[in-house]
Order: structure tokens, then C-alpha cells, then sequence
């Protein structure tokens, strides 16, 4: 059989995607989209066998990135599996404004700490665009602190230094020009009404934000002070409705709001703090 024609009996057969029906054939051809398309290669009876078992995983609702392996995440590849959160495209805001203010940073220093670091996608990504600065990426995962190691080989980024602590417990005096963050903060009683894909496959020490949501925003801003130099700026993505609640955080310890960003949705989801 040809490679479309195993997509299309794959849509038709299971009602899948054809993008993701797209995606697992040509993983498993080792081809791109382009080559699936101009050359339509014929599939061997193992291929067709393993596309099988890949569809299989699928509609059981495992995260299509978790099957391949992989997703991309501001122009880089980054390697995921069970055990370290997926990225997600609205993350990708957090990274542009950092971009954006790089010039604002480094007039205070040239490091960042990026806190919750999973996979290591906002660290690797800020790295590769701003390659004049140090970025630092924590996770208490040893697992994700795996992945995110494999990802900066993976994308040969140099600049970026992988640790496994809790939050800022690596480091023992004030240095950082920028902290960025994309901590749990899915409410603990509101997990469970998440899409399938999300709490039977990914991490819930990754989701998990205590009983409001905000436990992690309170360590991280509280915390704040002691790493981040004066003038520094703090970067945090937050899930919908809590802006109001980490400004009172923010307030509480005198950092002053410079910013907050919505996603394409109308979300409230990146917020800029100034120290």
C-alpha cells in the first residue's frame, strides 16, 4: 500500500486527524510531509504493522508528541516522553517577550533561571536566540532534567545549564538579571476534568498548583528577592482567571507589573513583574 493511501484508510477507518494520521506515517517512513507527499512511497508490511500499533496508542488517547517522540516549540525540536510535560504553543509567548526585552535585561545582567523548566523548551529556546546570555534551568524532575539535557544536545545549544533542584535551592546568592517560569497551576480539584490525553499521560507534579492554583507563584515571587538583582524582571505564564490573584502576590512583595499578554484566545497568560 502507498503512503496516502494508508492516511486516508487511516481518517476513514478511525475518524483520526489527518494531520496526526500524516504525522505517524511519516515518523515511521522517516520521511518529512513534503517527501510523503511528492513521493508517496510504498509502506512494507512492518511499517504497516508499526503504524498500526502507533494508531492503536492513539486512540487510546495518548498525546500524539508522546508517540513521535517529539514536538516543535519556537523553531526547535524538543524531545518529550512520559515524565516531562508537553510544550505548549501559548508558552511560545513567554519566550518572544523575553526576546523582545533582552536589551532591558542585560542592563542589569546577562543571567536567567528558568524555573519548572520540564523539558527545558523555554531555557532552550531563549538560548538559542539570545546566545549572549546564561540561562539555567531548573526542574526537581530528574526525569525532565533527562530530557531537557538530551534536547540541548539535540539542538546544540550551548549556553544553557541543566540542574535538578527546587526552584531556586542550586543557587545561594542573588545573581540573576531575569527570572522565567511556567510553573503547575492547574487548581487540584479541576485535574481531574481535564482532556484525557492530559491526566492519564502527563505528569501531575507538572499540572498540580496546589489547592488554589497559586502555590507555586507564591514560592516562586516570595522567593524572588534574594536571586533576582535590583531592577531585575520575572516572566511567568499563568492559566486563565489568575491574573488578578498573582498581582496580589506581586504587589505584596513590591514588585511592580510591567506587562501582561494575552494568547490568541483573549487569555490573560504571561505576566512581566519589574523588582
Amino acid at each position: 500500500m502507498k503512503a496516502l493511501d494508508k492516511i486516508r484508510e487511516i481518517v476513514n477507518e478511525f475518524f483520526f486527524d489527518i494531520r496526526e494520521a500524516q504525522e505517524i506515517v511519516s515518523h515511521v517512513l522517516r520521511i518529512n510531509k513534503i517527501h510523503l507527499y511528492t513521493e508517496n512511497p510504498e509502506i512494507t508490511p512492518e511499517q504497516a504493522d508499526t503504524i498500526k500499533s502507533l494508531v492503536e496508542r492513539r486512540l487510546k488517547r495518548e498525546p500524539i508528541q508522546y508517540i513521535i517522540g517529539e514536538c516543535s516549540f519556537y523553531n526547535i525540536k524538543i524531545k518529550v516522553g512520559t515524565g516531562v510535560l508537553i510544550p505548549r504553543p501559548e508558552t511560545e509567548i513567554l519566550v518572544e517577550k523575553v526576546i523582545e526585552k533582552k536589551e532591558l535585561i542585560a542592563n542589569t545582567g546577562n543571567k536567567i533561571v528558568d524555573l519548572c523548566t520540564g523539558s527545558g523548551c523555554i531555557a532552550l529556546a531563549i538560548g538559542k536566540n539570545i546566545p549572549e546570555f546564561q540561562i539555567y534551568g531548573i526542574d526537581l524532575s530528574e526525569k525532565a532534567i533527562k530530557y531537557a539535557t538530551e534536547n540541548k544536545a539535540f539542538n546544540n545549544i550551548k549556553n544553557v545549564m541543566f540542574l535538578v533542584g527546587d526552584l531556586f535551592n542550586p543557587f545561594k546568592e542573588k545573581i540573576f538579571a531575569c527570572i522565567t517560569a511556567n510553573p503547575p497551576y492547574v487548581k487540584k480539584n479541576e485535574i481531574s476534568y481535564l482532556q484525557p490525553e492530559v491526566k492519564n499521560y502527563e505528569p501531575l507534579e507538572a499540572l498540580n498548583g496546589g489547592e488554589d492554583g497559586l502555590y507555586f507563584y507564591r514560592k516562586i515571587i516570595q522567593s524572588s528577592g534574594k536571586y533576582l538583582l535590583d531592577e531585575g524582571l520575572i516572566f511567568l505564564e499563568i492559566g486563565k482567571g489568575q491574573f488578578m490573584e498573582v498581582m496580589k502576590i506581586a504587589y505584596a512583595e513590591n514588585f511592580s507589573l510591567i506587562d501582561v499578554v494575552k494568547d490568541v484566545a483573549g487569555i490573560e497568560r504571561v505576566m512581566i513583574l519589574k523588582k
